[in-house]
């Protein structure tokens, strides 16, 4: 196996996902219409999504010693992850519970289980024996001194850092020093301004978005990307200036993952030459792709389409 390009630290575990008209209100059972059992946790789902638009991904994470740490491990071996830095120790695996709404809206519980064991040192450490990956990727379902820590290796080996603010927790300081690209969605986005002192309304339109985010970037001291769910994306780096990549209008079936499977995109497009204006125009296209397919990892697309989006990417 060659080296790998992007490295991803995060969650892994295993989805339990009912479909049903609604979800339940308190006190309220809600009788489901389909159930399935899945892979996921956010840094396991952008691993996946990257590997699968092409690039060699190294995942550093943890899995229990039960049945669901198993099939983390051979779900992830099977995507052809470098997977010496997921380790198994003592206890249950991550696992989420997921509803997702006959509208395709979704509603997420997670247990971290295994992952909660991971420490800043040994985020470090593993960082660092992967020394020759060129892009860093991370996300808030572990502790942020966990993230931060990974971050700060990366930079020492000259890795660029991609951050992905969710689920959204306030930013303890150093976070946004030690990123090169922050991706957000729009009320992610929000609380990380508001935090900054900047009164914001992210929920605007994508000229609004356009005219706003030079001043974000400038405050936060980043490259920056909004995600706008069905509009598409938003970005903006100081060389080019901003860029809005329009998502194509689909059926939605399924929301989650979405957005890991646009931050993999996303990553794995730059690591192919791509400009970041094309690889977020590819990434969208993907995300668009995989929310009309139920589940998370089951829904992004296989490695034998990812050709088509990096033709998008191309293009732009």
């Amino acid at each position: 196996m060659s080296t790998p390009d992007i490295v991803v630290l995060g969650n892994a575990n295993v989805d339990l996902t009912t479909y049903m008209e609604h979800a339940p209100a308190e006190g309220e059972t809600v009788i489901g219409h389909d159930f399935s059992i899945g892979m996921g946790g956010k840094g396991a789902n952008q691993a996946v999504a990257a590997a699968r638009a092409g690039s060699e991904v190294a995942f550093i994470g943890r899995r229990g010693d039960d049945s669901f740490g198993d099939m983390i491990h051979s779900a992830l071996s099977d995507e052809g992850l470098h997977l010496e830095h997921l380790v198994q120790v003592p206890g249950p695996s991550g696992n989420a519970t997921i509803y997702v709404e006959d509208s395709g809206a979704n509603r997420i519980a997670v247990f971290l289980g295994a992952s909660a064991t991971m420490t800043a040192d040994s985020a470090s450490d593993a960082v660092a024996s992967l020394s020759g990956a060129r892009y860093f990727v991370s996300q808030f379902e572990v502790d942020q001194e966990i993230v931060l820590a990974g971050l700060q290796a990366a930079g020492d080996h000259g890795m660029i850092r991609v951050l992905n603010t969710a689920p959204y927790a306030p930013l303890i300081p150093g976070i946004t020093a030690n990123t090169d690209w922050l991706i957000a969605n729009e009320v992610e986005m929000e609380g990380i301004l508001a935090e900054a002192g900047i009164d914001a309304t992210v929920d605007a339109s994508p000229a609004e978005l356009e005219s706003s985010i030079p001043e974000w970037s400038g405050a936060l001291g980043c490259n920056l990307v909004v995600t706008l769910g069905s509009k598409g994306a938003v970005g903006f780096a100081p060389d080019d200036g901003a860029f809005f990549a329009e998502a194509p209008v689909v059926s939605a079936v399924d929301t989650v993952g979405a957005g890991d499977c646009f931050v993999g995109y996303f990553v794995s497009l730059m690591s192919h030459g791509h400009h970041w204006q094309g690889a977020l125009q590819g990434a969208v296209s993907a995300a668009s792709e995989s929310v009309q397919k139920p589940g998370a990892q089951s829904s992004y697309p296989s490695q034998t389409d990812a050709e088509k989006f990096r033709a998008v990417a191309s293009r732009n």
